[in-house]
């Protein structure tokens, strides 16, 4: 099988998500290595410079000289505890995401919010430089708020079972983590990394128009798309399948309910 057709047949499930969890972790180990590396020749002090090949800079001028780092800085980071929090996110957030949205979708939010969030970084390093002190952006927050918030959009009252919480909407869950991280920025040294933050949000919520226009394009010029419109059953039906979740998990539906959930899903954005 062609290589093209295996990277098809991983965005057509979850996969993908694997993929960018893993995708990230090999990023880390690989930074990680070429530290220890460097270490043991005696040449720490080259590690900055090295991670700066991989980071995005707020200088337009070194980006022009770097345009990979557009993508490479949301797909690394260098500190452990950063990994396992972001990464425990995706994998948490993404998995309630692909409830009514294909992994390729999946994989195309993640890039979107990714350069939502460089793009806020950059163009706040440019017109307040005294936000942040920091000349680089790494590391993939940006592009999982840009999935939290798209999914709380998506599904703001699916609930979500928290230790010492309870059962909390999704809605609310998102809003604090958005609120806490704002917050934790603005009293620090690194405002223009939470305000790249906050480009992954603006993603979030610009996604299901996103979504709406791409539907909207004509896929064939000769074949005229039909209207699908929202029935009362498909209101019934998806409370029955959320009503399952909510008690079982999304592991307890049947192949014919999740491909419900997600053909109800679409016809109701």
């Amino acid at each position: 099988m062609p290589v093209i057709d295996k990277i098809a047949g991983l965005l057509r499930n979850r996969s993908a998500l694997i993929l960018l969890v893993g995708a990230n972790v090999l990023m880390f180990l690989i930074l990680r290595i070429v530290a220890v590396v460097l270490n043991l020749g005696g040449n720490a002090h080259l590690q900055q410079p090295v991670l700066q090949w991989i980071e995005l800079p707020a200088s337009i001028l070194l980006l022009l000289h770097r345009p990979w780092t557009l993508l490479t800085y949301m797909f690394s980071q260098f500190d452990a505890w950063h990994l396992i929090f972001n990464m425990l996110m995706l994998y948490w957030i993404g998995r309630i995401f692909t409830f009514t949205a294909s992994s390729a979708r999946l994989v195309m939010l993640y890039i979107s919010g990714g350069l939502a969030g460089a793009t806020v970084f950059i163009l706040a390093s440019l017109l307040a430089p005294g936000l942040s002190q920091s000349d680089f952006l790494i590391g993939s927050s940006a592009s999982v708020f840009a999935i939290m918030t798209a999914a709380a959009v998506a599904m703001p009252k699916l609930p979500v079972n928290l230790l010492f919480f309870g059962e909390v909407q999704l809605r609310w869950i998102v809003i604090a983590l958005i609120a806490i991280d704002f917050c934790l920025g603005a009293g620090g040294e690194n405002l223009g990394g939470h305000l790249a933050h906050l480009g992954g949000v603006a993603a979030g919520l610009l996604y299901p128009y996103t979504v709406k226009l791409l539907n909207r394009l004509p896929r064939k010029q000769s074949v005229r798309k039909a209207k699908v419109t929202t029935t009362r059953s498909d209101v019934r039906n998806l409370d029955e399948i959320l009503d399952k979740i909510k008690h079982s998990g999304y592991s307890s539906l049947t192949p014919a309910e999740r491909k419900e959930l997600f053909e109800i899903s679409n016809r109701i954005k």
